[in-house]
């Protein structure tokens, strides 16, 4: 099978280059780089061109006109790409030696499958202890049994690959592209995760097979990850249950604008019940009756899943 690298920068000079030769050193070659420049200002140009001239059957440079946004360029890329197999990939992470080798054999022998996520370390200066992306995420592949248990996972609370961690099967990329973009929260990634999950065609694979910086300037991440500690984790408060009942307005117009399983919107009502219940169990005794009478007559907490 052959590979692409969906590869997008924007003033990316500090590490495009320590993630450009993670991925030409790949036990299993990589057949094309796709990368989309989106105006960069920095020296991100002057060094893929150095990098065009020594790979110029590998590396394909397209630079934007115009100023496309961090979704649009990847959807850009992604179009542009060739192979079999579509590696998404962003400009500061890198790759392991074995990344290419094991995803594509894991599409050789799962023809079912349309895209693979796998673990990945997070690095950087700010990290307190080392820790997987699954570790801030509390995610474990062994508590799901079945594809509808990812996908409720990924709508429910919230996407827990990033793009830098999953390949797509080119012919089901192909299919949905243009993105349907339904909302800002939804980028590629995540929108392609959720159509292929609620198919039943998502491979997790528990191999750390790359590294996810963490570092000031970067789109997503860093004012989340370099400030956790693992054991900061807290018991869920009344503003974070006030958030899961809002999230049924944002789970029904995802459910219907990526025409996902329409079971998944009574379902989260039943996961609201199932996270109210456990609110008020860790309550003291004498404050749950109180606590519930204030939740359905003062709050309205259920006026939000009508």
């Amino acid at each position: 099978m052959t590979s692409s690298v969906a590869l997008c920068t924007y003033n990316g000079e500090a590490y495009i280059a320590e993630q450009l030769d993670s991925i030409l050193s790949q036990n299993l070659p990589v057949s094309e780089i796709v990368i989309c420049d989106d105006g960069s200002t920095d020296g991100t140009l002057q060094i893929l061109s150095g990098y065009t001239e020594r790979y110029p059957g590998i590396i394909k440079v397209h630079r934007n006109t115009e100023n496309l946004g961090y979704v649009r360029n990847f959807e850009k890329a992604m179009g542009l790409c060739t192979g079999d197999i579509v590696l998404l990939c962003d400009q500061d992470d890198r790759w392991y030696s074995n990344k290419t080798e094991i995803i594509t054999g894991i599409f050789q022998k799962n023809k079912e499958v349309n895209i693979v996520c796998h673990n990945t370390n997070l690095f950087g200066e700010s990290l307190k202890e080392k820790l997987t992306y699954w570790d801030i995420e509390n995610f474990n592949p062994e508590h799901f049994k079945n594809s509808q248990e990812i996908v409720k996972r990924l709508l429910y609370t919230g996407n827990v690959f990033p793009g830098m961690s999953m390949a797509v099967r080119n012919d089901f990329l192909k299919k949905h592209l243009p993105l349907k973009r339904v909302n800002e929260t939804i980028i590629h990634d995540y929108e392609l995760l959720l159509i292929a999950s609620d198919a039943n065609s998502v491979w997790i694979e528990k191999s750390v097979l790359g590294e996810y910086r963490i570092h000031p300037k970067q789109n997503i991440g860093f004012n989340t990850f370099s400030k956790f500690k693992a054991e900061e984790e807290k018991p869920m408060t009344r503003e974070d249950l006030f958030l899961v009942f809002k999230r049924y307005s944002f789970v029904k117009n995802i459910v219907a604008g990526l025409n996902l399983n329409p079971d998944l919107n009574k379902e989260y009502i039943n996961y609201c019940h199932k996270k109210y219940n456990n609110y008020l169990e860790q309550l003291p005794f004498p404050d749950r009756f109180i606590t519930r009478i204030k939740m359905r007559y003062y709050f309205h907490i259920f006026d939000s899943l009508k």
